[in-house]
């Protein structure tokens, strides 16, 4: 009797998965594809070898070739979240990972990986909710119990972190994510050394590789910082931007950079006239609305969460923080291939649609800002500011500054997700190129829109917060109350999105003015990019 070439084909995939050899799991898979045979197992093959190459929208595209011939596997699912998430497509990761529980409730890997994905997306507090679910049901799953650590040690609660981390590595001695929560911990603490330490024990694990040995170094650049070793702690830095190129460098072959991207927008904006630009009046009633629209943007690392935390103090004001209000506009208005023309001429019906999108996203991500001074924090807004001229000319925008070099150094040192965008902050050089590309398309913006603009400078903030902060409050039509003052104590009881948020929890501080300085001889690649910038601001070149 003759067996079933596909039968064959599969025995020989599983073997190489199961030796853990996946390059040649895929390449049989492959071979036998091509022979015409089909199986689930041989495209999931072709994914989980393509996961590992950092090519995540090809494995997604196989995990769910897989999953039309077995809709009801459960590990697909999964699998296929995880890959969404990595895409930066969280929504539909959840909606995966919400299919699979529906098939299998109690499935703690599931709530888990959901947990992972609302992290992703900023619900903290969605995110802790998957990670307790996760334990209830297994009370030794080391995994959840590190999200819970890392979720509390973000949240500057150390004694739950503490338990948490150190009950995960009593599990796994080398479970990463733990160990970066107890990092964090340490470094907030200012226990540097005790920190190094843990981080080099993990990091001399074979084990530990590609993102969470980049997560790691980055702590541990942290820590000898905190020592005032400045070599080691650039070289660290260095070497966990070099790993993640290496992981997320294949998934950003062949798209455009942001760098470029933002060069195309100025080039459209140029392509219009001023009369294109001026205001356009709504013909809905818009009396509903709140009663200031205030956009805080800038740049990344440019302060804007610590002013966006002690604006949110006062009663009459109501915040959002970095969320994506604007995205699905923008990604019919701002095509740079497409031009600004349609934007600069939008009016009427369509005008009002958009605005009204924009008000929907607002209510969906839960604020209702009727009557109330309403703040839209995102730094990377300013590349929007084409969009939020033609939809509200009357907003007031907070343009937030900082020494240059402060910025670009510090996001490259700081740990962000990996998207196209932050994938820039992995070269000095290629960071420096795209903060310049953003603040020449800010400069032609303000020239050509009509922008109700007022700059706000860290550094005067961190010298003086009510002389600076009152200025603001009287720009947006508040005024100062003294609770703005002690925003740090309020910060330590909230959830923050931003990368910030354990400096937000400290009292205002200014040893992050001039950093830079520490660290100029290793910076030298990307000063000269930034000196225009620098003497522009009027900071000392």
């Amino acid at each position: 009797m003759t067996a079933n070439p596909t039968l064959v084909h599969v025995r020989d995939v599983a073997a190489a998965v199961a030796a853990g050899n996946l390059a040649r799991a895929s390449q049989l898979a492959t071979s036998a594809i091509r022979d015409g045979s089909r199986h689930p197992a041989l495209f999931n093959a072709r994914a989980l070898w393509l996961q590992t190459q950092g090519q995540f929208p090809e494995a997604l595209a196989e995990f769910q070739r897989a999953l039309q011939m077995t809709p009801n596997d459960v590990t697909l699912l999964n699998a296929i979240g995880m890959c969404y998430v990595r895409c930066n497509m969280t929504a539909e990761g959840i909606a995966a990972f919400d299919a699979a529980l529906a098939m299998v409730p109690e499935n703690p890997a599931t709530h888990f990986r959901k947990g992972w994905a609302l992290q992703s997306a900023g619900d903290f507090e969605g995110a802790v909710h998957s990670y307790e679910r996760a334990v209830e049901i297994n009370p030794n799953y080391a995994e959840a119990l590190a999200g819970l650590a890392s979720a509390a040690a973000r949240d500057g609660r150390r004694d739950v972190a503490e338990q948490n981390a150190r009950k995960a590595l009593q599990l796994d001695p080398n479970e990463p994510t733990a160990t970066a929560a107890l990092a964090i911990v340490e470094n907030t603490a200012g226990n540097f050394q005790a920190s190094e330490q843990l981080l080099h024990r993990a990091l001399g694990d074979p084990r530990t590789a590609g993102h969470s040995r980049a997560v790691l170094l980055g702590f541990l650049g942290d820590a000898l910082d905190g020592q005032d070793k400045c070599a080691e702690a650039f070289a660290a830095y260095s070497e966990r931007a070099a790993e993640s190129r290496k992981l997320h460098g294949p998934r950003m072959a062949g798209t455009p950079s942001p760098t470029r991207t933002m060069d195309m927008i100025t080039d459209s904006l140029r392509a219009t006239t001023m009369d294109q630009w001026k205001r356009q009046a709504s013909i809905r009633d818009e009396t509903a609305g709140p009663r200031e629209h205030v956009f805080l943007l800038g740049f990344l690392r440019s302060g804007t969460t610590v002013l966006e935390r002690a604006l949110s103090m006062h009663p009459d004001v109501i915040s959002l923080e970095e969320r994506d209000t604007l995205d699905a506009i923008a990604r019919e208005y701002m095509n740079p291939s497409a031009g600004l023309g349609p934007l600069a001429n939008l009016a009427g019906l369509q005008l009002d649609e958009a605005r009204a999108a924009y008000w929907r996203r607002v209510s969906e991500l839960g604020v209702e800002p009727a009557g109330r001074v309403f703040i839209d924090k995102q730094p990377l807004n300013t590349f929007n500011l084409p969009l939020i001229s033609k939809l509200f000319p009357d907003a007031k925008i907070l343009f937030a500054i900082r020494d240059p070099r402060d910025v670009c150094f510090s996001c490259f040192r700081r740990h962000f997700e990996i998207t196209r965008m932050t994938y820039e902050f992995l070269d000095l050089v290629d960071g420096a190129r795209f903060y310049a590309a953003v603040m020449s398309l800010a400069e032609l913006c303000r020239e050509m829109l009509p922008l109700s603009i007022k700059e706000h400078r860290y550094e005067k903030m961190v010298g003086d917060l009510q002389v600076t902060v009152s200025a603001i409050c009287e720009f947006i039509g508040i005024r100062w109350t003294d609770s703005m003052q002690d925003f740090s104590a309020r910060a330590r009881e909230q959830a923050i999105r931003s990368p910030s948020a354990n400096q937000v929890r400290k009292p205002l501080y200014g040893d992050a003015v001039g950093e830079w300085r520490r660290y100029a001889e290793h910076l030298k690649p990307m000063l000269p990019i930034l000196d225009p910038w620098v003497r522009h601001f009027g900071y000392d070149s």
